[in-house]
């Protein structure tokens, strides 16, 4: 069911996405044609509207002149006006009456039906402005003699002498305004209007609205501002693509169409789409599932096939039919058995490795379960392997060494019996997490232990031999210079050989004593407080006490010390008879004199010193026994001297090296572990 699921999953992002985003694009264009036909209609139609009225008014005007009779007569004649008014009315579509108003704006007659008025006085509003205007005046929505609203065209009355006679005024027809509208709007749904400098309707195609005041209307209040042009916005609660002009004398006009008339044809030809994909889709669905059938159930059976491989359960046959298919899903068959084989010969491979090593194996996932353990680990720390599978390293406090970092350590364990056990612990990262070997390395620590207690008792014996064979030839010495006193004494008391012989025997007493001296300096273990020592005055130090030997031997001595030296962790006492013994053999090396060079740097992890001298050097056959006690290049000396030095920096846990040319000199590097800024504090 998955595979059908995602097969109709890529079904509609293959096909009906794209299809809906063609289709929906297909519409937009559309609507976005259509507004801009729209628009343009509007924006022609609303030209032709004005050029109209700007017609009409002016041919208003001129009817209203030749009714005053302004170019053929000299001064005012009331029926003559009356007459021409009459006849002008019944020329003109847009003139709906007109009446004559004299200096003291009485109506003095009004055409066509009232020749003569008496006594009839109308508050004209635009007749002062009529009265000092020249041509003519277009008033708003105005209250006639009969309280009735109209909108008027007036002309003032002047003859020769250019003085006042009145205002020829004519009203308009707001029908005939209003059929205009009707006439050019874009569809039979389609509205417009007219309003006056105060957005109060003059015409519109709906009769319901004359006389509305529409200056809260967005599109009233752009014609009111003087501004021309075309907006997509609600009218009147309905969304409307409307174009707004500015008319002369600040009327406004406004033509408009709902935009669920402006794009029922759009809507239609997205129904008709709609309709058109959707049978598409039909069509397809049905091909799919059809079609399907050949390649998702085959693959549906694979699936449960390679699950079934994928649990390790005992797989079950497939039908021969699809074993028997010549297509790529019998090859993807026949692929998927021959993995099954080698997935188990692997897995038998694997599991024969694990548990054939001879060192217990655990591993533990990203999240800090153990996920596998071999029969070596449960032989080693008890329970079962279905036991251990799933704990967590947080349920295991005894098992410390079990760790998420990849590092080799060892560690101590105590088991359940009490005996205590040394493991040697190598992690190493895995795809899921860790993999630890564990090896019990009791017995090599115990092997490894004799070993060197072996070895210190050959050093020992060595050291024993040494010791005799030193002492050997003092005691022979003196054995030989006692009998030749004894002898001396009984012959010639005064003899001068008595104290020559005295003083050879107190030589070689002293020399064994020396010899007894380094020997327990070497085989010391205390362990000494270590603290702060610094290098640089350790060694001036030390060069201050052998400054007499230095006069003698005519050693010159160079420094070249670092200008910070960092502060290491040492004995002091045990540091200076290091560079002592060192110093001294320098010195012994330059019988004639010479020079020698003390220097001292640091790395970020050690501080080192040397000491070069430019004396007789060692051979590269000496060089491997220096250390060995008892060794000396030297007639006079024991050979203890460097033993102690090394086993003092090795207690320090420095080392020394030692490089050096026959008749080019030595030079000995001493190395300090660095101090870091924890141990400091």
């Amino acid at each position: 069911m998955k595979m059908t699921r995602k097969y109709l999953l890529v079904f509609i992002l293959v096909l009906v996405f794209p299809t809906l985003a063609i289709h929906q694009g297909i519409v937009r264009y559309s609507e976005k044609v259509m507004q801009r036909n729209i628009i343009e209609n509007n924006e022609i139609m609303a030209e032709l509207i004005v050029n109209r009225m700007n017609s009409e008014i002016n041919d208003v005007v001129s009817q209203l002149q030749l009714v005053a009779g302004l170019s053929d007569q000299h001064a005012l004649d009331l029926p003559a006006a009356y007459a021409r008014a009459k006849q002008a009315i019944s020329k003109s579509t847009i003139i709906q009456s007109i009446y004559f108003l004299d200096t003291d704006k009485r109506m003095k007659f009004e055409a066509p039906f009232r020749p003569q008025i008496e006594g009839v006085d109308f508050e004209y509003p635009k007749f002062d402005h009529v009265k000092w205007s020249y041509t003519y005046v277009v008033s708003g929505l105005i209250s006639n003699v009969r309280s009735e609203k109209s909108v008027t065209v007036a002309i003032p009355v002047f003859y020769d002498d250019r003085r006042f006679q009145g205002a020829l005024v004519a009203e308009l027809s707001r029908n005939f305004l209003s059929n205009i509208l009707r006439s050019t709007s874009e569809t039979r749904e389609g509205f417009g209007f007219m309003i006056d400098d105060e957005g109060r309707v003059i015409a519109s195609t709906a009769d319901d609205d004359w006389n509305l005041d529409f200056s809260g209307e967005p599109i009233v209040k752009l014609l009111l501002r003087g501004d021309s042009g075309s907006v997509q916005e609600a009218y009147r609660g309905t969304q409307s693509v409307m174009t707004y002009q500015t008319m002369r004398e600040n009327w406004g006009l406004a033509l408009g169409v709902p935009e669920r008339f402006a794009f029922a044809p759009v809507q239609t030809l997205s129904t008709a789409l709609t309709y058109s994909y959707l049978c598409f889709f039909a069509f397809i669905i049905c091909l799919i599932l059809i079609g399907g059938r050949q390649i998702i159930v085959p693959i549906l059976r694979l699936t449960k096939f390679a699950q079934r491989i994928q649990s390790q359960k005992a797989q079950a046959s497939l039908p021969e039919p699809l074993m028997k298919r010549k297509d790529e899903i019998g090859e993807l068959i026949r692929a998927l058995q021959d993995m099954s084989e080698r997935v188990n010969r692997s897995h038998r491979f694997q599991q024969e490795i694990i548990e054939g090593i001879p060192y217990a194996l655990i591993t533990i996932n990203g999240r800090g379960e153990v996920t596998r353990v071999n029969r070596k680990w449960v032989n080693m720390f008890g329970s079962s392997e279905s036991e251990w599978e799933g704990k967590r390293l947080s349920e295991l406090p005894a098992y410390d060494f079990l760790t998420m970092r990849a590092e080799e350590q060892e560690a101590t364990w105590t088991g359940a019996d009490g005996a205590s056990r040394i493991l040697k612990v190598v992690s190493a990262s895995f795809y899921d997490g860790v993999l630890a070997v564990v090896q019990d390395i009791s017995q090599i620590r115990m092997l490894e232990a004799h070993v060197k207690q072996s070895e210190q008792l050959a050093l020992i014996g060595q050291i024993t031999t040494g010791i005799a064979h030193e002492l050997k030839n003092p005691l022979a010495v003196l054995s030989s210079s006692s009998e030749l006193l004894k002898e001396e004494l009984e012959l010639s008391p005064d003899s001068e050989w008595v104290p020559t012989l005295v003083n050879d025997i107190d030589g070689e007493i002293g020399r064994m004593t020396s010899i007894v001296n380094e020997f327990l300096t070497l085989a010391r273990t205390k362990q000494e407080k270590a603290g702060p020592a610094h290098l640089d005055r350790l060694l001036d130090r030390v060069l201050h006490l052998l400054r007499i030997k230095f006069n003698e031997k005519k050693i010159e001595i160079k420094r070249e010390f670092e200008s910070d030296v960092p502060v290491i962790e040492g004995n002091t006492n045990k540091l200076i008879q290091v560079f002592l013994n060192l110093i001294v053999n320098s010195m012994e090396a330059m019988p004639e004199g010479g020079k020698i060079v003390i220097r001292i740097g640091s790395t970020e992890r050690e501080v080192w010193t040397e000491i070069a001298d430019e004396g007789e050097g060692i051979s590269e056959e000496h060089l491997r026994w220096l250390f060995n006690p008892f060794f000396s290049t030297k007639e006079q000396g024991s050979g203890l001297g460097l033993s102690i030095a090394r086993d003092i920096m090795t207690e320090h846990g420095g080392s020394m090296d030692i490089y050096s040319e026959p008749n080019k000199g030595t030079t000995v590097r001493c190395r300090f572990p660095r101090k870091t800024k924890e141990e400091h504090e």
